[in-house]
């Protein structure tokens, strides 16, 4: 059975993006979507006001879904669940629950549950999520997935082999292209050039040997990646592991990063990327 897809949806916005990558991310895969929504209800004079109050914002959430969903051409199944707390947990929860190969929230100039810096949520989700975690940016529709392209911001680490390989299993499934860039700034001498440039074509031979990866160095740092992100399905990027993220590749959190690229963010820890390769090539996460 293919894993599900755990979606975070906000009950009080009309924040459509994460509820448009997840349902094309499940037609693509067979996926069953989980979408979960969160909220804070403080100052209740009952229990029956904070019920009815629940019941209400699911009421809203199922009609964002029901809007996303449109004629019902989605062949898998859809469940809506909206809980009191944390988003971060409610999410980490669900997803471990349910085994899920991928999270996916939003990335609003407000948070994608309400009223949160940019991209906390995304870090805060991504501190102890079970699986991969994807960040759509605002304003993604249901064109989305057109460019033909995956990229993968490479670097020699854990998590860094991990987002490859997770990246290369999500080309195979969408039928795309493989991109994987190291991005280097203008102090990177010839030397340390040359041993990216090796290091990242032994490591595509490795992982996407079979994809035709093909292996591209950028210079000018993380404006460099956004720039390219431009052309692209989908970036998959690794992170550090444990505790909060540490900006391994290009110095730019999760979320500030996410809310600049032309395209959603996969963001994977070390380890964690088996749920989504999972999801998107069965047999490449068979043991060998």
């Amino acid at each position: 059975m293919v894993r599900p897809i755990v979606i975070g949806a906000h009950p009080k916005r009309d924040d459509r993006s994460p509820l448009e990558l997840g349902v094309t991310l499940s037609r693509l895969t067979g996926a069953p979507l989980q979408v979960v929504g969160s909220y804070w209800f403080d100052s209740t004079p009952g229990r029956t006001a904070q019920i009815d109050y629940g019941r209400e914002l699911e009421r809203k959430v199922r009609h964002a879904v029901a809007r996303v969903l449109g004629a019902g051409d989605l062949d898998s199944p859809v469940d809506v669940r909206v809980t009191c707390g944390s988003p971060a947990h409610a999410l980490q929860q669900t997803a471990t629950e349910l085994g899920a190969g991928m999270i996916v929230v939003g990335s609003t100039h407000r948070g994608a549950f309400g009223r949160m810096a940019t991209g906390t949520t995304a870090e805060r989700v991504l501190d102890g999520a079970p699986c991969p975690v994807a960040v759509a940016p605002s304003g993604l529709d249901r064109t989305w997935g057109q460019a033909g392209e995956v990229g993968v911001a490479f670097v020699d680490t854990p998590g860094g082999w991990s987002a490859l390989r997770a990246g290369a299993a999500m080309a195979r499934g969408m039928g795309a292209q493989l991109a994987v860039y190291t991005v280097t700034d203008a102090q990177t001498d010839d030397s340390d050039q040359r041993r990216a440039e090796d290091t990242l074509e032994r490591a595509i031979a490795e992982v996407a040997g079979d994809l035709g990866g093909e292996a591209r160095i950028l210079e000018g740092g993380a404006p460099a990646l956004i720039k390219a992100s431009k052309s692209l399905d989908l970036l998959v990027r690794g992170c550090r592991s444990p505790g909060v993220l540490r900006r391994p590749l290009s110095r730019e959190l999760p979320g500030k990063l996410a809310g600049q690229l032309g395209c959603p963010l996969v963001v994977v820890g070390p380890g964690k990327e088996l749920p989504l390769v999972s999801m998107f090539d069965a047999e490449a996460a068979l043991p060998a």
